[in-house]
């Protein structure tokens, strides 16, 4: 339990974002080192900005505590970029989130034929009804759809790949504690019940603008883009 207590410690650390924070664990190794080591070790990464260094010399784990009591609370497990379970493909991205917040079912995500759809939450009628076929159709054919939760085309996937009997994965812009927008609870629980919902931010953060473009590099990541791959169809048999 420790070990994640350092997991989340290093993940709100102020100022240490992005590749930053890459860096900086694979300067040190595990979050344990880079919590043990003092302002001259931190310096000798390179590219910290005093800001960062200033949050890193805060010790305190009491904000790690206060969020693992909230993941036991609400049935959320984490994922760390060490875990075995963590996808190769997802490492992969430029800035690889260093924890994940996730509850519903496991995914071998290296193994699964990922495709993301996201799209307008003002979408077209037309443009809905597209996505809700085209998600069915996809999930039908054996592709995992990866999707956010938000209105408009990333919950009309979303319904499209339930409605078709296939799992969903949404990843999400803040806690998995928070439904944003509100009226998707029922489409939330779905989700969870049947597939997978993952945020790298801890439960209590609100849904923000900013978070949503950041979101989508995960996305991407869990995603494949393989020529080679083949759905099942009925043109195989």
């Amino acid at each position: 339990m420790s070990n994640l207590k350092h997991w989340i410690w290093l993940t709100l650390r102020k100022g240490l974002a992005g590749q930053s924070a890459v860096r900086v664990l694979e300067h040190f190794g595990t979050p344990e080192l880079v919590h043990a080591a003092d302002e001259q070790a931190y310096r000798m990464v390179g590219g910290l900005t005093d800001a960062a260094i200033r949050s890193l010399m805060n010790k305190s784990l009491d904000r790690a505590d206060v969020v693992l009591g909230d993941c036991e609370r609400y049935g959320i497990q984490l994922l760390t970029l060490q875990d075995s379970a963590y996808p190769e493909r997802l490492k992969a991205i430029a800035q690889p989130p260093m924890v994940l917040y996730w509850k519903g079912r496991q995914f071998a995500f290296d193994e699964e034929v990922a495709i993301a759809m996201v799209g307008a939450r003002k979408a077209t009628p037309y443009g809905v009804d597209t996505a809700s076929r085209l998600a069915g159709e996809l999930s039908r054919r054996g592709a995992l759809i990866v999707s956010g939760m938000a209105e408009g085309i990333d919950a009309t996937a979303v319904r499209g790949a339930l409605k078709a009997g296939g799992p969903v994965v949404s990843v999400i812009a803040g806690g998995l504690d928070r439904i944003y927008p509100a009226f998707h609870r029922e489409l939330y629980e779905d989700v969870a019940a049947g597939g997978a919902m993952f945020s790298e931010y801890p439960p209590g953060t609100e849904h923000r603008g900013s978070h949503f473009p950041i979101r989508n590099r995960i996305l991407s990541g869990l995603s494949v883009d393989r020529k080679s791959t083949r759905l099942n169809s009925s043109h195989d048999q």
